[in-house]
Parts: structure tokens; sequence; C-alpha cells
């Protein structure tokens, strides 16, 4: 293999990396909302609940416990709020490789 096409597989490679730690940072931050956009998805009238009722349900489970938890201790936000950020600096720290 010619060290052109090594260079660009590991490019490639480092590019799906960053994305995907930046994607995964981006979506962490406003979990509240993702689920209950998804939970609403996944409501009475749709494909999922008719497909697979017990993942629906378990979403709305899911989306119950994360309100719940956020409106007793706010303070546990922190936490993907943290993973988020730590996601976002580490994908930054790869565009120097890149």
């Amino acid at each position: 293999m010619s060290q052109s096409r090594l260079l660009r597989r590991i490019r490639i490679i480092l590019g799906f990396f960053t994305v995907s730690l930046l994607l995964s940072g981006l979506t962490a931050i406003p979990l509240r909302l993702e689920l209950a956009i998804l939970d609403g998805l996944a409501g009475q009238p749709s494909a999922l609940n008719s497909l697979w009722p017990s993942l629906a349900s378990w979403i709305s489970v899911v989306r119950g416990g994360l309100d719940a938890t956020y409106t007793a201790y706010p303070f546990m936000a922190y936490g993907t709020d943290w993973l988020a950020f730590g996601h976002i600096v580490i994908a930054i720290a790869f565009l120097g490789p890149l």
C-alpha cells in the first residue's frame, strides 16, 4: 500500500471519528427535549407503537424518569452537559491530526 493511500485512509477514519464525537456531544446536551420529541413520535398513533409497543412504552418510562429526576435533582443535568462538552473538546483536538 502506498503512503498516500495509507494517509488518505487514516484521514477518512479520523474524520469519521471526529464527526461521530461531535455529533455525540451535540446530541447529549438537549436530552430532555430530544426524549420528549421521541416520546411524541413513538406515542399512540404511530408506526413504532403498532410494530413494537414495548419499545414505545419503554421510551415513555424513560422520559418520565428523566423528567422526575430533573425536577427533583436539576443538578443531574450537569452530568450530560459535561459529557457533551468533553466529546466536543476531544473532537476539536482531533482536528489537528486530521
